[in-house]
């Protein structure tokens, strides 16, 4: 498996060798902006914009066979102080609702540590970690809504004292169980598969707006030299990034993604 995955990322890697890249241009625009993500802002009307095709994951398991999204708009835009990445797929149905058979529809954008012709775009290796951006779209709803209980869900449930999921969550720390959300993202940090951590370092914000047919998510992040050195004004990296279906039932390794995207910060 091993080899496997070095013999894709280094194909992906010759791609991206000879790929001119997105460029991230610069706009002088106010932090305002940057700090209240709106993917209705008006200025995104006059951004450039790629669309990348995604593939399912089915490199390791649980896995898809088949996609279930099948490209990405993606947009990006800075002011030296702030940079902003405006993510945009088809989708009819929206998932803000997890259970027992439900799942939250969901995006991520991940960012190289170091040079990405020498990081794994799956997530990373040892020795070349990776930092991600995740919002799921069931935090978005408890900002607007409220945090949806098991009562909400299942109305007629009985419970005894002792400890059950969420507060056992709790007490682990895990981001699932936060009542009191202001942020649908959470920053991961990773080196390889199944070593995504969850960490609350960086200073990164996301929205996420549902229409008829699509979701639009824009993440914006205050960029910082120190906590993800690649990405910075002027810097020659790459994204790849990664789409999850609730209604396909998608969750962890189940999804729709691309590898490794470069791009110019200008």
């Amino acid at each position: 498996m091993k080899n496997l995955l070095k013999i894709i990322a280094f194909l992906f890697l010759i791609r991206g060798l000879f790929a001119d890249g997105y460029v991230v241009k610069f706009n002088n625009i106010g932090d305002d902006f940057f700090l209240k993500p709106n993917p209705d802002a008006e200025i995104w009307n006059k951004v450039d914009s790629i669309s990348v095709d995604l593939m399912p994951q089915n490199i390791t398991t649980p896995s898809l066979l088949k996609n279930s999204i099948s490209n990405v708009k993606i947009k990006a835009i800075h002011n030296k102080k702030y940079i902003a990445f405006y993510l945009e797929w088809n989708d009819s149905t929206k998932n803000d609702v997890t259970d027992v058979d439900k799942a939250s529809d969901a995006c991520a954008i991940q960012f190289p540590v170091k040079d990405y012709n020498s990081t794994s775009p799956f997530m990373g290796h040892d020795g070349a970690p990776v930092v991600i951006f995740h919002w799921k779209a069931i935090w978005n709803r408890d900002i607007e809504k409220g945090y949806v209980k098991v009562e909400d869900i299942h109305p007629n449930v009985f419970t005894e004292t002792y400890m059950f999921g969420k507060e056992i969550a709790k007490e682990a720390k895990n981001p699932v169980s936060k009542e009191n959300r202001i942020s649908p993202v959470e920053e991961l940090h990773a080196a390889g598969f199944g070593t995504s951590t969850h960490s609350e370092e960086a200073d990164i914000r996301a929205w996420g707006i549902k229409t008829q047919k699509t979701w639009k998510v824009v993440f914006t992040y205050k960029i910082n030299p120190n906590h993800i050195p690649s990405l910075k004004e002027g810097s020659n990296t790459a994204f790849a990034v990664a789409i999850w279906d609730g209604n396909n039932k998608e969750v962890g390794s189940r999804k729709n993604y691309a590898p490794w995207q470069p791009i110019k910060i200008e």
